[in-house]
């Protein structure tokens, strides 16, 4: 594969390896004189894609139209917004049945047939969810399958580990999005040699529409202060430890907001708890809203009260949106966020300590601004959706030049 075996591309004569530096250059490089486009097939089996979803999604905008792009997923309620998000960028969709279908290998294998991919990209929480996609599309020969871990290793069961494990057979490469979450499936015997880590990154939403204009939206005074959390209605995203905490909170700032942007099947169970604790009425449960990065700017702080984390997106908004961020110090969020510098951090479930941070913050003006304009730049810095995307093109790359034949045209 290193030698000097030339590769004729278009009109061009390249190494392999010089193919594949095309493959991986950025956008405006890719295939510029190679004639040949590199082709991704993005997969999740995920019911409810969430932050994996808008992964995908920044991937897609980022290789539009340098490489040909795919992406399937089950059309659930989040994934059929993916999907439809996916072809306004230009992508190629397909709708998958229910992974318990028995047709649901071939819909996937009769897809590639007709849509060759190069690289299969799978996209999991665990990677205990499913393992067809990357199965069917080692059989319709796709020659290299990468795979993104999106959630921690977190799981005893001997029985998901074991499926697991036996789900990497048609895997070549897996992806970390964060330092500790790699920890956690080294430690359960996956080799380091089959990892490496991508952080995540996001797009930049662009101006927002100020402070005034989204509490106007939101019905929120101008003056009130107001607390924002984004992610489904999930036991690992900590809502309950949110609200247990909002009744000291409200005591010593009246006309508190704390706003729960998601959707999820806590729902009843987090408006009940709301209404016990007496705060209902400033605990406002949102649903899923289009508009939550834009609705950032009517907020004083941003809390993300995970029990874990993979690389959460949302603090990563947060930041790029200029908001100070209280997050737990769990798996992917102290990557996240410095404690001091760009937000504060605090143990998981523990609400008294929760509460604290969220006072300190609203109680200091000034801290909040400083601590904003720190994240803004450590954004810019580390988690850019351009960033993400190229390391994760030069994984591809990688796994490329392990295991494409290479068609001999001459030799020098």
């Amino acid at each position: 594969m290193n030698g000097r075996v030339d590769v004729r591309a278009g009109d061009g004569t390249h190494t392999l390896g010089e193919f594949l530096e095309q493959w991986a250059a950025g956008p405006g490089d890719a295939g510029s004189d190679s004639g040949r486009q590199l082709s991704v097939c993005l997969y999740t089996p995920s019911a409810d894609p969430s932050g994996m979803g808008e992964h995908m999604l920044d991937l897609v905008a980022e290789y539009v139209p340098d490489i040909r792009v795919s992406l399937m997923c089950w059309p659930t309620e989040a994934g059929q917004r993916v999907l439809t998000r996916a072809a306004a960028l230009g992508a190629t969709t397909l709708a998958l049945p229910r992974p318990r279908d028995p047709a649901f290998a071939e819909v996937i294998t009769d897809f590639l047939h007709a849509h060759p991919a190069d690289v299969f990209h799978v996209h999991v929480g665990t990677g205990r969810e499913d393992f067809a996609g990357a199965r069917a599309a080692s059989a319709a020969g796709v020659p290299a399958i990468v795979q993104t871990q999106h959630q921690p290793w977190l799981l005893s069961s001997p029985a998901k580990r074991a499926s697991f494990f036996h789900g990497l057979q048609d895997v070549d490469r897996l992806i970390a999005v964060s330092q500790a979450q790699r920890r956690t499936y080294e430690r359960i015997g996956v080799p380091a040699e089959r990892f490496c880590t991508v952080p995540n990154g996001i797009g930049a939403r662009g101006a927002g529409p100020g402070r005034g204009a989204a509490r106007k939206t939101l019905g929120l005074d101008p003056d009130q202060p107001v607390v924002m959390t984004v992610g489904r209605l999930a036991p690992m995203k900590g809502q309950r430890q949110l609200i247990e905490s909002t009744p000291d909170l409200r005591a010593r700032f009246p006309g508190l907001a704390v706003l729960i942007v998601g959707e999820g099947h806590l729902h009843r169970q987090l408006a009940e708890q709301a209404d016990a604790l007496g705060v209902g009425g400033c605990v406002r449960l949102m649903g899923h809203r289009p508009d939550a990065r834009l609705l950032l700017d009517a907020a004083d702080v941003f809390v993300l009260p995970s029990l874990h984390e993979g690389m959460p997106l949302v603090a990563m908004e947060a930041m790029e949106a200029g908001l100070p961020v209280v997050a737990t110090r769990v798996i992917g969020s102290e990557e996240v966020v410095v404690h001091g510098e760009t937000g504060l951090l605090t143990p998981a479930a523990d609400a008294p300590a929760l509460g604290a941070a969220l006072a300190e913050l609203l109680a200091d003006p000034a801290l909040r601004e400083r601590l904003g304009r720190a994240g803004r730049r450590r954004y810019v810095d580390h988690f850019t959706r351009r960033r993400m995307a190229e390391q994760t093109r030069a994984v591809y790359a990688t796994v490329l030049e392990a295991v494409v034949p290479v068609p001999v045209v001459s030799t020098r």
